[in-house]
């Protein structure tokens, strides 16, 4: 006889919604985590979620709906990504904002750009990534089918007859009808960061920091091993483009930057959302600084900061690297170079001057004309770079958000093997998976969506696979 129906490796997002589901049509559910306190890299997050079709939008007189989103979806991602798992991802994760909802956790009623779509998607929890996960253990502990082994780390995955069958830790064993891994990513894994996703140490150097837990130690790829699971995604995940003025997480630009290439011109509009910039400032084979001038750093007070920026994201859950108190202290460190002309502070970053300097008066002759000529900022965020001292810093790609490497699961959550099939009773969800996000990060939310559809599939999935009671 089974110890319990499902057993959920992981205790994040991903995690929790699998429990509650599988709970909920009476499967005995045992959620393992390695470490001692609940919630993983989803409790240290914002908590964003995109959705659509949800009820918040519909309230907001927001018109929305799964197939636009879909469509949104899959051509940022050049259709690269397989259909139907996204599908299941445009279906269900406006349903699921609305479940996250009903069972108690509690969003802000303004909607937020979750990237450039037509329609804000962007649900904004008021009490972050914490109050969800807050809410969802609550849940789990109210639930008289679900029991917790904290600080137990799975070590390997017990299979017969070709079926998981449970898993271990040493000598200590726990048997169930199915399986769901939610281990979250690797991103504090150096090691695996290195094999799995190369582009962190070329884009980053050692300007890497990474936000996730600790615990994200890519622990699913080995268990992914023993059994023969398929994985995919190599070298994709989130970073975001910042300087190197400390860990302040910062997502979006102020608009009186300029961001310039090694040439010296700027490439792109300098307010896009973070998930096409990564790929821009790939593409520029080369260093990239952001230019300004004292005019702006003087009027860069906290106080209506966000004035200046494209997307105003509340701020409890952002710091601010483009203020003066913070620009100043990074000038003495001399991390912001300063020069009192544009040809000397093109020569301090290495970039030609007379093409700094064509750039700079482009951008001021569209400034003056109130209109971006080349890529369209919007004109209200520009101002023009033309009081000196000039300044200029060095950005990289170098904030890890999340790791997008895993094991391969099909639109039920199921996990699937060499061979492209269905490893029988073993599912996953979350940042463990791979081929659910793409190499375009689609906006604030796309990784709290992903955790909390595929977590609440896969734990249907186990549930109704497991069948009865153990």
């Amino acid at each position: 006889m089974r110890d319990f129906d499902v057993i959920v490796v992981g205790s994040g997002a991903a995690g929790l919604c699998a429990a509650l589901e599988a709970s909920a049509v009476g499967a005995r559910v045992l959620v393992v985590d390695s470490e001692e306190v609940v919630g993983g890299s989803s409790r240290l997050s914002a908590g964003i979620i995109m959705g659509a079709g949800t009820v918040i939008q519909r309230a907001s007189g927001v018109e929305d709906s799964a197939d636009a989103l879909f469509h949104d979806y899959m051509s940022l991602n050049q259709w690269k990504l397989e259909s139907a798992v996204v599908r299941r991802l445009a279906d269900e994760c406006g349903p699921s904002v609305d479940w996250l909802t009903g069972l108690g956790v509690s969003y802000l009623d303004q909607l937020y750009f979750s990237g450039d779509e037509r329609v804000p998607r962007c649900h904004v929890p008021s009490a972050g990534g914490p109050g969800v996960m807050d809410v969802l253990h609550t849940r789990c502990k109210e639930a008289d089918n679900i029991e917790f082994a904290l600080k137990r780390r799975i070590d390997r995955i017990l299979v017969e007859d070709g079926r998981v069958v449970g898993v271990a830790v040493g000598d200590d064993t726990v048997t169930s009808g199915a399986v769901v891994i939610a281990t979250g990513g690797f991103g504090a894994s150096p090691e695996l960061l290195d094999v799995h996703y190369p582009g962190v140490a070329e884009a980053a150097g050692d300007w890497l920091w990474y936000i996730g837990a600790t615990s994200s130690r890519g622990d699913a790829i080995g268990l992914a091993e023993q059994v023969g699971a398929q994985t995919i995604g190599r070298d994709r995940g989130l970073l975001l483009l910042t300087p190197n003025f400390g860990r302040r997480l910062e997502i979006y630009f102020p608009g009186w930057l300029i961001i310039v290439n090694r040439l010296g011109r700027r490439f792109f509009d300098e307010t896009a959302p973070y998930s096409v910039t990564e790929p821009l400032v790939r593409a520029q084979d080369g260093p990239v600084y952001a230019i300004f001038d004292d005019a702006a750093k003087r009027a860069a007070q906290p106080v209506g900061y966000s004035a200046a920026k494209k997307q105003d994201i509340p701020a409890e859950i952002m710091e601010s690297n483009w203020v003066e108190p913070v620009l100043d202290e990074m000038i003495a460190k001399g991390v912001v170079v300063s020069a009192e002309t544009l040809p000397e502070l093109a020569a301090a970053i290495g970039v030609p001057a007379e093409h700094l300097a064509g750039t700079v008066d482009g951008y001021n002759d569209g400034v003056d004309a109130g209109r971006d000529p080349f890529y369209l900022k919007n004109p209200a965020l520009m101002q023009r770079i033309d009081t000196p001292p000039y300044y200029a810093t060095e950005l990289r790609l170098s904030n890890l958000c999340l790791t997008s490497f895993g094991l391969r699961i099909d639109a039920d959550a199921r996990v699937l093997d060499e061979r492209t099939r269905p490893i029988p009773s073993l599912f996953a969800a979350g940042e463990c998976t791979g081929g659910v996000l793409g190499d375009i990060y689609v906006g604030s939310g796309n990784s709290w969506a992903n955790c909390v559809v595929f977590g609440r599939v896969a734990g249907r999935g186990a549930a109704a696979l497991a069948g009865g009671a153990a």
